[in-house]
């Protein structure tokens, strides 16, 4: 049977009781009239019921039991018991709670959803405090699923709902939890220490609870290896550590791995030994395979690893590709060409997050970039202008390795067509209001702009590669009457100017920290209150 929860109008509905007196239910019926005889057919009695007494009668779960819909109802109603299967029809922004069974490993999920229905459930504690939760960790698409164990402490409780408060029609299914993990893998360091190492080539299935670890011996050195993840059940993320003989971190990895939210780590043959692999899942519980295999690619091509020999080798040549195959915390350094140029990085495997540094002559950055390509992958230009020498250094963030392509191209932005100071901004002509003004600044640049009178809304948007802007408002002079960083959407910004000012006002829009950047200007009328 589906119950109905629909909205509460000032207290809480129930199911109907019998001491409602007579004379009021005969009152209801009688004026139900029509509406009555469109009503939905209460399945206790077949009878239709009026509009009052139908949103009165849907709260509830077989057997008559009122659902809770707070953690102090649940604390009050029995456990749910193992096997139950609820069928919840939630109105938009409800929850529903459930006092969870003591003393056995459980799992509770969610499956049968209606369309546009992703249900999402949350782990707590007597107090209310959030042990675990889970929004598509189920076996159907957008269904939900959370593991307890026998040793957790007691009384928990179960919020199950709907994604951003709306409402949907799904089932709630309590059984017992599968067996932690069938292959008795090793759960401490000490434990994988006295077992054998792993074999080159060797498959081992592993099933863990979000609270659960294995260890692994990994094989002798000599031979560069990978371990990795595969075959996730639906909704599995791992993540794989490599640790030394006393437990240390050396690498840790994420998602580096061939499959989705699946792990891969690198292990060079040369690394001192003994080593180990521990393996964790992201979440509530899943099954993966690990797998330790033999490093089969491509010797990674030779290139500069520091200004001094980057010093020594020729410079990057416009339009030139260059492969790189980083380990954990090696970077590439590469001297640029002349001329009007940007050095990107692109086709980004194995989990390769990356960044670029412009170095001077004696190493200093003089500017960074982190994601400014788009996605993971990063983008710095140089002008023309700028003196020679000047080097790249390529990387990766984060402890892993990575492969990408570092590119350098003809950046053949010409002249601005704004004014990129206030002198040229006061002989210009006022900016119009309403109309986006596209603005691509090199590394140090800005834009300045006349402003017309009345109140406006100065503002950034359509921000692009990573931009960061700030905006200025000056007066003649160029002193700072006002400033804004991020007051607009995300990394955007937006100042308010009033009418009421004396002389001629200007806005300055740059990128935070000097570097280039792409966005639009737009300055409005201000809305009058």
């Amino acid at each position: 049977m589906t119950q109905r929860h629909g909205p509460r109008a000032g207290s809480r509905s129930r199911l109907v009781k019998p001491l409602l007196p007579a004379m009021v239910l005969a009152a209801m019926l009688a004026a139900g009239g029509a509406a009555a005889q469109r009503a939905n057919i209460a399945p206790e009695t077949g009878r239709a019921l009026p509009p009052l007494l139908r949103n009165v009668q849907g709260w509830g779960i077989p057997g008559g039991t009122a659902v809770p819909l707070d953690l102090a109802e649940a604390a009050a109603a029995p456990p749910l018991a193992v096997g139950a299967t609820v069928k919840l029809d939630l109105g938009r922004g409800q929850a529903a709670f459930f006092r969870l069974p003591e003393g056995a490993d459980i799992e509770a999920l969610t499956r049968s959803l209606a369309r546009g229905t992703d249900t999402v459930m949350a782990l707590l504690d007597r107090q209310g405090r959030l042990l675990a939760d889970d929004d598509d960790g189920g076996e159907e698409s957008l269904a939900s699923r959370i593991e307890v164990a026998a040793d957790q402490g007691s009384p928990l409780f179960l919020r199950v709902g709907v994604l951003e408060q709306a409402g949907g029609q799904f089932e709630l299914v309590l059984r017992p939890a599968p067996a932690a993990d069938p292959t008795g893998a090793p759960r401490s360091l000490t434990e994988a220490a006295g077992q054998h190492p792993l074999s080159v080539g060797q498959a081992v299935t592993i099933r863990l609870r979000g609270r659960d670890e294995a260890y692994f011996r990994l094989p002798p050195g000599g031979q560069d290896l990978v371990v990795l993840t595969r075959a996730l059940s639906g909704g599995t993320d791992t993540t794989l550590a490599l640790l030394d003989a006393n437990g240390r971190d050396l690498a840790e990895d994420d998602d580096g791995g061939d499959e989705q939210l699946a792990s891969r780590i690198e292990v060079p043959g040369g690394q001192r030994r003994p080593l180990y692999v521990r393996a964790r899942v992201l979440g509530n519980a899943g099954t993966f395979e690990l797998v330790v295999m033999a490093d089969t690619a491509p010797p990674a091509p030779l290139f500069p690893a520091s200004l001094r020999e980057a010093t020594a080798a020729p410079a990057l040549v416009v339009g030139q590709a260059v492969p790189l195959r980083l380990r954990r915390g090696q970077s590439a350094v590469y001297r640029l060409p002349e001329g009007d140029i940007a050095v990107v990085t692109r086709a980004l495997r194995r989990g390769a997050d990356t960044v670029l540094a412009l170095l001077d002559p004696d190493g200093n950055v003089m500017t960074e970039d982190d994601d400014g390509g788009g996605g993971l992958a990063s983008r710095l230009e140089v002008a023309g202008a700028e003196p020679r020498p000047l080097f790249v250094r390529a990387g990766l963030l984060g402890d892993g390795g990575g492969e990408f392509e570092l590119v350098v191209e003809a950046d053949a932005q010409g002249p601005a067509d704004f004014p990129t100071s206030l002198a040229a901004a006061a002989a210009a002509r006022a900016i119009e209001p309403g109309a986006g003004v596209q603005i691509r600044l090199r590394r140090g640049q800005s834009a300045f702009f006349r402003l017309p009178p009345g109140a406006l809304v100065v503002q950034t948007q359509a921000l692009r590669d990573g931009t960061d802007t700030i905006l200025e408002i000056l007066d003649e002079s160029g002193r700072v009457l006002a400033e804004d960083d991020d007051g607009g959407e995300g990394l955007a910004s937006r100042l308010v100017v009033d009418a009421a000012r004396k002389g001629e006002v200007f806005v300055r829009a740059a990128v935070l920290g000097s570097g280039p950047g792409a966005f639009e200007l737009l300055v409005e009328p201000a809305r009058r209150r």
